[in-house]
């Protein structure tokens, strides 16, 4: 429910790696958000209709607008029963608020948009009525496309912060390392390439190696790469990394506590 960029992401991703496109179904508000699906996901099966793709489905992913989510259960609420695993992407989202909300079992996911080159990053945490097949299920589905981590939902904005906004760090990064080559006078298109290849190189070289074991190895007495660490360190980069994601913990967190307090204030409204 949902074929926004992440729910778009996650049908393109399981097409990729083999699932029929058949066997999926997505729902979006728009006429024009149809026809822009229906090009991007040929033999996928889009609808304006929650209720459709809902009533035959046995596993449901939402990825709709934290806004939307009360109007979107509500829409199906009388075909969301215990037969259905709802998979939820919905940042901020509860799995105790999402589970008081349907009688489906409930998981809740953090994936980053890596899943589209199948590397992507996802924690899962068991929600209410979730049985041990379904989290299993859920990993499964998730590692198709990367790799999927169980982890207690208490952790989960803190995951929203570090991985799920890790890749436009990791763009920042590259996109410095490309600039600062083309400033020390590098062909833009070489500097491009090494800075992509140096990024993926050292991620490699950290499967077997501790990061100072790294710094060891390259940075030599008196030369180059010690005297670009000491510029670092100077202006701090470690620390304006580390805040960086400290940051977007506090916004994740700042973000879960208003979503959940506009869908409570939503609900008592409808209950009165």
């Amino acid at each position: 429910m949902g074929l926004g960029k992440i729910g778009t992401a996650i049908a393109k991703a399981l097409i990729k790696v083999g699932i029929n496109p058949s066997d999926i179904a997505g729902s979006v508000r728009s006429e024009h958000g149809l026809r822009r699906t229906q090009v991007e996901l040929p033999g996928v099966h889009v609808t304006l209709s929650n209720g459709e793709i809902v009533k035959d489905a046995e596993v449901i992913v939402l990825a709709v607008k934290p806004r939307q989510v009360i109007d979107v259960i509500n829409d199906v609420a009388g075909l969301l029963n215990e037969d259905k695993l709802m998979i939820s992407v919905v940042a901020g989202l509860s799995t105790k608020l999402l589970g008081s909300l349907t009688k489906a079992r409930v998981i809740r996911t953090m994936p980053n948009i890596s899943i589209l080159e199948g590397s992507g990053v996802t924690a899962v945490s068991r929600g209410p009525r979730a049985t041990d097949a379904d989290v299993e299920f859920t990993c499964s589905l998730f590692n198709a496309v990367g790799k999927c981590y169980i982890v207690n939902e208490e952790y989960l904005n803190a995951v929203t912060a570090l991985s799920g906004s890790g890749p436009a760090y990791v763009a920042m990064i590259v996109e410095a390392l490309w600039e600062a080559g083309i400033l020390i006078g590098l062909p833009s298109d070489l500097a491009w390439s090494l800075s992509i290849d140096v990024i993926e190189s050292g991620a490699k070289l950290l499967n077997s190696k501790k990061p100072w074991e790294i710094i060891s190895d390259v940075a030599t007495p008196g030369g180059v790469t010690i005297s670009g660490i000491k510029f670092a360190e100077e202006r701090g980069l470690k620390g304006l990394l580390m805040g960086m994601i400290e940051s977007a913990y506090r916004r994740s967190t700042d973000v879960q506590k208003t979503i959940e307090d506009t869908i409570e204030a939503n609900l008592s409204k409808l209950r009165k």
